[in-house]
């Protein structure tokens, strides 16, 4: 019999690593996530050790994550069954001490690691990981680098693919983020995308040149020639002269953003994606930098992130209802813009397939919109993502 958590698990590539916590998060008390459509507590055991098991005790289906960490177990709030890091129930205090605990009662366990700061998962339950969690250089940059991370993880509205194609686009940003990225341009810069050699992964990249002849609308924020940022940027921020942009996802979730001028790499933004449930995800992130380091900076910095977020959880909550699934839109029409985005498709998709899970979005590069147009105009808009697709898809 398949459980609900396995059916509901089987939209997600599971044999794989993601951010479950930051390390900061995980302290003296359980804490519950709800990961790859699976409820699921973290706790420390006495000797600080993060560990993982399904949050639903099988006596009667409470909470373990409401519960408490008793030594190197966590304690049901129901009836108070424990279960360790292995899955194994330790006590039934209904019952005699010398009583034998039954070897069927327990839970699923899932591997963990704790490294840059962040608390790992693979989240295929009762399985051994076949490699180790890549943890990326930009958690463990020294001085004259600064990292900032959230705080905790932020379980927000978007489903993971239309939260990952989120990540991946920049032609919402004039739209959605008109805020916090004020004089973003309407059009989109013409990255160059290349696909990881394990095909785990993909990036772009664009010279600024590049950038502000294709949008000119950003030239002014660019150059630090006038506008809300460049205001900013004199009070709090050095004056950058970025000559090159980049962004890079690999399937852990990690989406990095690089600017870099002409002494190299300044800024980096990232964030790390984890399937929540069907229309939910997890988001952890920071920035780095090694400019600006001064008390205004760190101070709107803080506040930047989060108002950033807030913008993507509304627009994707507010998508109509039949958009908001993990296939995404059925049908959806893919115009130029979606070349930076639309490879995670090909991606993750593959990686599924691999699990032997059905894929729940079209991995056709031209994108059903193609086929179902007509004439040149057609064509030209989905033409460069069709190109990108298809490049990841080795055709």
């Amino acid at each position: 019999m398949i459980s609900d958590a396995a059916a509901a698990s089987r939209i997600f590539v599971t044999r794989n690593w993601y951010v479950g916590a930051m390390s900061a998060e995980l302290r003296d008390k359980p804490l519950g996530r709800l990961i790859c459509g699976q409820r699921i507590v973290f706790f420390r055991d006495p000797d600080g050790r993060p560990q993982a098991v399904s949050a639903v005790c099988p006596h009667r289906g409470a909470d373990l994550g409401r519960g408490r960490v008793i030594g190197d177990s966590v304690e049901c709030p129901f009836h108070g069954l424990r279960f360790n890091g292995g899955g194994a129930c330790t006590r039934i205090p209904s019952q005699d001490a010398e009583a034998p605990i039954p070897r069927a009662l327990r839970v699923p366990s899932y591997a963990v690691v704790e490294q840059g700061g962040m608390v790992w998962i693979w989240p295929e339950p009762n399985d051994t990981p076949t490699r180790a969690p890549e943890v990326p250089e930009v958690l463990g940059l020294k001085a004259p680098w600064r990292v900032r991370l959230l705080p905790e993880g932020r379980l927000s509205a978007g489903s993971y693919l239309n939260t990952m194609e989120n990540a991946l686009d920049d032609a919402h940003l004039a739209f959605v983020h008109k805020a916090t990225v004020p004089g973003a341009s309407e059009r989109v810069a013409p990255f160059r995308i290349t696909v990881d050699e394990d095909r785990r992964g993909y990036g772009g990249v664009a010279t600024m040149a590049e950038i502000i002849a294709e949008t000119p609308a950003v030239a002014d924020v660019a150059t630090g020639s006038g506008g809300l940022l460049d205001f900013i940027g004199r009070f709090a921020f050095e004056s950058l002269k970025p000559v090159e942009k980049a962004y890079h996802y690999r399937m852990s979730g990690f989406v990095l953003i690089t600017t870099t001028d002409a002494s190299g790499p300044r800024d980096y933004t990232f964030a790390f994606f984890t399937p929540g449930d069907a229309e939910r995800s997890w988001l952890f992130g920071g920035i780095a930098r090694n400019h600006s380091l001064n008390f205004v900076a760190e101070r709107l910095l803080e506040r930047y992130m989060p108002a950033l977020t807030a913008e993507d959880a509304k627009i994707l909550g507010e998508l109509v209802p039949e958009a908001r699934g993990p296939g995404g839109l059925p049908n959806p029409f893919v115009i130029r813009a979606d070349r930076q985005s639309f490879p995670f498709r090909r991606l993750y998709g593959d990686a599924l397939a691999a699990e032997g899970k059905p894929v729940p979005w079209a991995l056709d590069g031209a994108g059903a919109g193609a086929a179902t147009g007509s004439g040149a105009a057609t064509g030209a808009a989905t033409g460069d993502a069709a190109e990108a697709v298809t490049a990841v898809a080795g055709r």
